[in-house]
């Protein structure tokens, strides 16, 4: 009785085992398809991280294995071809106000309780990122002296000589102060990519001296910040 109960189980073993090497005789590429999703599925990402602008690092997940977002006060803004990315000033947080602008990248306001030069009646500095598309036959100057408007008089820029050259980290913008109003100072920095002019604009509030002629507007403290901010600026594309 157990050598025919074997015998049974052996038969079954074997026939099921013909099935299987018929079935894959039969519909190779169904097979195939089969292995190869099994085999994606189960594939891990890549272990390579991102360097965040704040030298903390991330790596890559979900479906798609893209690297995940760097967190706050980390940022990353996007212009066409044109990644940039930077740590936020301490203080500064997303500015809830949209400007109706093209070339409006983000804006970042300041907490006032921060603020060492301002009184409870001042309203926050803030810093505003624009990028400004390079057209075809204009240059770099062209474009940052067609976006760059005085305050004061509303005239616009029409010499690169009112602009002074500074290097920051291993990055070279041209400054200009375009505003100083009623403890308003307002500087623009603008760097020059293959693509596209990038704008930072630091609107200082509560500037006590800004009527002094001799007024060193890059010592201002938030026109520091600005600075700080620039030396982790990263640009990709």
């Amino acid at each position: 009785m157990k050598q025919l109960l074997a015998a049974c189980v052996l038969l079954l073993v074997l026939g099921f085992l013909g099935f299987l090497y018929r079935y894959e005789i039969e519909n190779p590429h169904l097979s195939a398809a089969l292995t190869s999703g099994i085999a994606t599925s189960s594939a891990a990402c890549t272990q390579d991280a991102k360097i965040c602008p704040d030298g903390s690092a991330v790596g890559r997940t979900g479906s798609s294995c893209s690297f995940a977002a760097c967190p706050f006060p980390n940022v990353e803004l996007s212009a066409a071809s044109t990644t940039i990315s930077f740590v936020l000033p301490e203080g500064y947080k997303i500015n809830p106000t949209i400007k109706d602008l093209s070339a409006y990248l983000g804006s970042y306001i300041q907490s006032q309780e921060i603020s060492p030069n301002a009184s409870t009646t001042d309203t926050a500095s803030v810093i505003d990122v624009y990028a400004y598309p390079i057209p075809e036959g204009k240059t770099p100057s062209s474009v940052m002296l067609a976006n760059t408007v005085y305050g004061e008089s509303s005239q616009q820029a029409t010499s690169t000589a009112a602009f002074a050259t500074v290097t920051v980290g291993n990055k070279t913008f041209y400054a200009i102060t375009t505003e100083r109003f009623e403890g308003t100072v307002q500087s623009a920095y603008y760097l020059y990519e293959p693509h596209a002019v990038l704008s930072f604009v630091i609107t200082e509030k509560g500037v006590k001296n800004w009527t002094d002629p001799s007024l060193n507007t890059s010592t201002l403290p938030q026109h520091q910040a600005l600075r700080q901010m620039l030396a982790t600026l990263q640009v990709e594309g």
